[in-house]
């Protein structure tokens, strides 16, 4: 039928922009700068072929960090070690305090996560830049939102001046697109440190099962999903890796601990890596890989993804 034919056609499209989404992702940054020239992606593994991420990953392969990757002093629910932690510039080590400061001040057992390129990079051994956190509200009161959180923000800033974070300055929260896909997300800039110096911070939940019904291609999102779940989600395995940010038990800030004190409690942050889904070795092979449940047949992995005939084809043209 036309109604058929005409979703056939839709899912197509769609599965070719996820390619063209997973080549594009090739063009990683180097370290210097280098031309971001793909000269193309051999078949069978996945590897990188990019004269930029080659460049890009030799430029670590010196560093303390290629170091400590190699000696497995980095894996799945393991703290990171001291030499990686110290790359992480202090003014945004205060922010990821003052979030958590605020979450203990207000009783919210909410988990703190770094996500996203911000990992790979810290883990590569560069200066990571781009701070992405999901917040995991599975067990905060249903009431307990991204956006709630954020309304709180501004004015626990003004209550704790001693930890450094001078205003919030929510800037979206819940936009169109994201009230569509039922995700609460937002976007804060904080004015941090002296000299000030303002940091931009993008908030989501972690996101958990996706459904959809016959009639709508927007997918519900349960915003009360697990890290592994969230993490499942992302594209390729070296974007899966996250973060756990905790304070060490009694080392939080506190306001009469003097100008300090924060300084130190944001120091003391520890650092969880969460890689449910081998990105690290991802990352130490050069490997494009995308996630899939531990334990998966590959084959029914692949089933599940490419359902139609179009799409079985189009996956054999592209290799």
């Amino acid at each position: 039928p036309p109604r058929r034919a005409a979703s056939a056609r839709y899912q197509t499209t769609i599965f070719a922009l996820f390619l063209l989404a997973i080549a594009s992702s090739l063009l990683l940054t180097s370290a210097s700068r280098p031309p971001r020239a793909v000269t193309g992606i051999l078949s069978g593994g996945g590897r990188l072929a990019s004269r930029g991420a080659a460049s890009w990953m030799r430029a670590a392969s010196g560093s303390s960090s290629a170091r400590a990757l190699a000696d497995g002093a980095v894996a799945h629910g393991e703290l990171l070690p001291a030499e990686l932690v110290a790359r992480v510039p202090h003014r945004e080590k205060l922010v990821l305090s003052f979030v958590l400061a605020f979450l203990e001040a207000n009783a919210l057992p909410a988990q703190l996560l770094v996500n996203g390129g911000y990992v790979r990079d810290l883990l590569l051994g560069s200066v990571p830049d781009d701070l992405d956190l999901s917040l995991c509200l599975r067990e905060c009161d249903p009431a307990v939102t991204v956006a709630t959180v954020m309304h709180g923000l501004p004015g626990f800033a003004l209550e704790r001046p001693e930890l450094n974070v001078s205003s919030v300055t929510i800037t979206t929260i819940l936009s169109d697109a994201s009230k569509d896909k039922n995700v609460d997300t937002a976007k804060a800039h904080l004015v941090v440190g002296s000299p000030p110096e303002r940091i931009e911070v993008d908030f989501m939940p972690t996101i958990g099962e996706e459904t959809y019904d016959e009639f709508n291609r927007v997918p519900e999102r349960d915003v009360r999903g697990t890290p592994e779940q969230d993490a499942l989600r992302r594209d390729l395995t070296i974007g899966a890796m996250l973060l756990h940010v905790f304070q060490p038990r009694g080392s939080g800030p506190s306001g009469g601990g003097g100008a300090a004190a924060p300084e130190a409690a944001a120091e003391a942050l520890q650092w969880r890596l969460l890689d449910f889904y081998g990105g690290l070795a991802d990352l130490q092979r050069r490997v494009l890989r995308s996630p899939y449940p531990a334990g998966a047949d590959a084959s029914l992995v692949r089933a599940s993804v490419l359902r139609y005939a179009e799409e079985r084809e189009l996956a054999r043209k592209m290799g």
